[in-house]
């Protein structure tokens, strides 16, 4: 019994780990938008849950009277082995996948192939985890163990496994010295069960071999990283991952290009930094405060220290970019984040906003458009309202946007219509600025200056050298078609929905647009409206409670498919939410999700510790218990939106306290759940994993990509409840 726990324990380490591992390296080789989370995560489940349910059949599916399985200890450890191999090779073919498809370094993968490649690359590892862990439990319940009891160990696992990925992997291990130390760890743990009872000390050997497996494994794949990362990367002078992505630089004839999660952010040699810091600086007549979040390395400092201000504070959330910024860039351009004037604040930019100790001229947002909810907290209604908040009488607050030099598609305009008009609630002067395929949005409490003879003056006056912003450029930007018929196309997009913090439309508009690059013919359904009801989403559940209620023996199933749809939406909201209040400070994150992981584990042991305890009518008691647990789950959700709306944020451990609740209870779920399906405990286990994954994935998926940007956080909490409800129908 030893032997297999410590295997279902190994297996929770070993599939938390590769789950992250490769989710980030899919992301840091395609376009990480919310979409790719999306997709990976639903992948990820579906196959876990064909694994358990499909392939864990091999175990569990035999008649009455029928000898016992083949397949047993040995055929577990050599399913661990086969996981250490599985996870260095998967992450070998993501870095390839550019190379596969013959994709060019920074450019946009088409969605077809970008989707093969999220859904198909986890498949060989999820599949075998999902068998293993049937497998698993089917060897516990031949021992005399409870099903129930398989679920909290393997749950244990994943909790270390998250901790020690966040706390220590992330921050001084790259992605192959990782694997290879999780295939350390399971070859040990392989070793060790397949290993007879009367070799006790043979197994004290393995300690020793373990420790040297590790070390070469720390040797080993630093190798590897960095031969894989050149496969994309021909050009590559620098490469590291930080808690906010995978940041790659490329050297050519003396430029710079910093690529982020495989996607051009900038280069050093470029003009661009003049078109975001000249045009609002020279929109204020005497810039002297000026906070810039973001684009400080890529020139925007050194384009502002040309006006005659006293101060710039600039603002970058990722430690990492600074110091490859030092060493990669000419000496000139480091030495200008060395400037008496400039002050280097390493912090997440909303939070620098929501304190900052001072006031300011000019407020600088140079940031990626709104494609993910981290990004999209940048462009809402509550952030521009805290920059207004701390910009002095007649100050300036500028941002931009990718657009079009001249059509403008449905999904561009209500992107940046929505973030003008969002502006436009907060800021009564609002001037957009066309240029080439960007739009520059200037915002004030006053009437902003827009005669090109003043501002090209201003440039005269102040000595401001550039290469492209020049006075005949200026009077180009103010003076063409474009200016006025860009304004009028945003003033048209006036019924478009404002982007609030709680309703973040405008990341979603973000997926619409980059869809439709390689779809047009998906236009329509994004201009469709009319989705913000629960109406459309009670049908389904209905016909999941009726189909339940006429098919009795699938309800306890139905039931743990709707817990773990429930509890998967739940913990999606938990994080968005945090991220609004708190930003994208990955360790405490990490923490959240660690805590979803403890608390699903101690959930299925205090489960296991009152079935020990009934002495009769267990399944009277386990019903019971799981009818209340699915009340549990809809107060939780309405006690996260009470929180969520509080005047005050919510301390970081509120949030660590509704994860673990919210993953405590459908922890519980599962054991119960277990006793009240009729045959083999071992079957069940296998089948209600697999409909608690299938549950999750399709929570997950919908939750990231479409519910919480047409919803909103509180509908979606609504929804949560609604779920609660069908599970609660589908069993009485």
């Amino acid at each position: 019994m030893r032997a297999i726990i410590l295997g279902l324990v190994a297996l929770g380490f070993t599939a938390t780990i590769a789950q992250v591992v490769l989710m980030r390296e899919l992301v840091a080789t395609f376009y990480g938008n919310e979409l790719l989370y999306g997709l990976a995560l639903m992948a990820w489940l579906a196959w876990v849950a064909a694994g358990s349910w499909g392939l864990g059949r091999l175990v569990t599916h035999r008649g009455e009277g029928a000898p016992r399985s083949r397949l047993g200890t040995t055929t577990f450890a050599v399913g661990l082995a086969l996981c250490a191999l599985l996870l260095v090779l998967q992450i070998a073919v993501v870095r390839g996948a550019r190379i596969i498809l013959d994709v060019t370094p920074g450019a946009f993968v088409e969605f077809g192939p970008m989707v093969g490649a999220v859904v198909l690359v986890p498949a060989p590892l999820c599949l075998l985890a999902g068998f293993l862990f049937t497998l698993g439990v089917h060897l516990m319940v031949e021992r005399g163990g409870r099903a129930g009891h398989g679920y909290a160990w393997e749950g244990a696992g994943a909790v270390m496994g998250g901790a020690l990925f966040s706390f220590v992997f992330i921050r001084w291990l790259d992605p192959f010295q990782t694997a290879l130390l999780v295939g350390a760890v399971n070859l040990g743990v392989a070793a060790y069960l397949g290993l007879s009872p009367s070799l006790a000390r043979v197994r004290l050997l393995l300690v020793p071999l373990g420790v040297s497996l590790a070390a070469v494994a720390l040797r080993v794949g630093s190798r590897l990283h960095l031969t894989t990362l050149r496969w994309q990367w021909s050009d590559l002078v620098f490469a590291a991952d930080s808690p906010y992505g995978r940041l790659v630089i490329e050297a050519r004839d003396g430029q710079r290009a910093f690529f982020q999660d495989g996607l051009l952010s900038f280069e050093s040699q470029s003009v661009f930094a003049e078109e975001v810091a000249h045009f609002p600086l020279l929109a204020h007549p005497d810039p002297d405060r000026v906070l810039l979040v973001g684009g400080g390395v890529a020139g925007d400092v050194r384009e502002a220290l040309k006006h005659p201000v006293t101060e710039i504070t600039y603002v970058e959330r990722d430690p990492q970019l600074i110091e490859a910024a030092r060493a990669q860039l000419p000496a000139e351009d480091v030495a200008i984040l060395n400037d008496s004037r400039v002050s280097l604040v390493l912090t997440d930019g909303r939070r620098y906003v929501q304190t900052a100790p001072h006031t300011f001229d000019v407020i600088i947002l140079d940031l990626p458009p709104p494609a993910t909810g981290a990004l999209n907290r940048f462009y809402t209604r509550e952030f521009f309202g805290e920059a207004q908040a701390i910009l002095r009488p007649g100050g300036v607050f500028a941002l931009g946007l990718p657009s079009a030099e001249n059509y403008w598609s449905p999904e561009l305009a209500r992107r940046n219509g929505s973030v003008y008009h969002t502006l436009r609630s907060i800021f009564p002067e609002v001037v957009a600025l066309t240029s080439g395929d960007y739009n520059f949005f200037l915002a004030s409490d006053i009437p902003l200056e827009t005669d090109p003879a003043v501002l090209a003056g201003r440039l005269g006056e102040r000595g401001i050298e550039t290469r492209w912003v020049t006075p005949s450029y200026v009077e180009y930007v103010l003076t063409t078609d474009r200016f006025v018929g860009g304004q009028r196309q945003l003033e048209a997009t006036w019924g478009v929905p404002l982007n609030q913090d709680l309703t973040p439309i405008c990341y979603y508009y973000d997926l619409a647009l980059w869809l439709s690059r390689f779809y047009p013919q998906l236009r329509q359904p994004f201009e469709s409206g009319g989705v913000a009801s629960l109406g459309w989403i009670a049908v389904p559940l209905a016909v999941v409670v009726l189909l339940a209620r006429w098919r009795r023996k699938w309800s306890v199933t139905i039931t743990i498919a709707c817990v773990g749809l429930a509890e998967m939406m739940l913990t999606v909201l938990i994080l968005f939410g945090f991220q609004v209040l708190y930003g994208t400070i990955y360790a405490r994150v990490s923490l959240i999700i660690t805590a979803t992981m403890a608390g699903l584990a101690l959930g299925a042991a205090a489960s296991n510790w009152l079935l020990g305890r009934w002495p009769a009518d267990v399944e009277g008691q386990a019903r019971r218990v799981l009818l209340g647990l699915q009340v549990g789950v809809a107060v939780c959700s309405g006690v996260f939106l009470l929180v969520l709306t509080l005047p005050v944020p919510a301390p970081v451990g509120v949030f660590l306290l509704l994860a673990l609740v919210a993953a405590f209870l459908p922890g519980m779920a599962f054991p119960l759940a277990v006793v009240l399906v009729r045959g083999r405990a071992d079957s069940a286990a296998g089948m209600l994993y697999g409909a608690d994954l299938v549950g999750g994935c399709l929570g997950a998926g919908l939750t990231v990509t479409l519910l919480v940007p047409v919803l909103g956080i509180p509908q979606v909490c609504g929804l949560v409840v609604l779920v609660g409800l069908a599970g609660l129908l589908a069993l009485v």
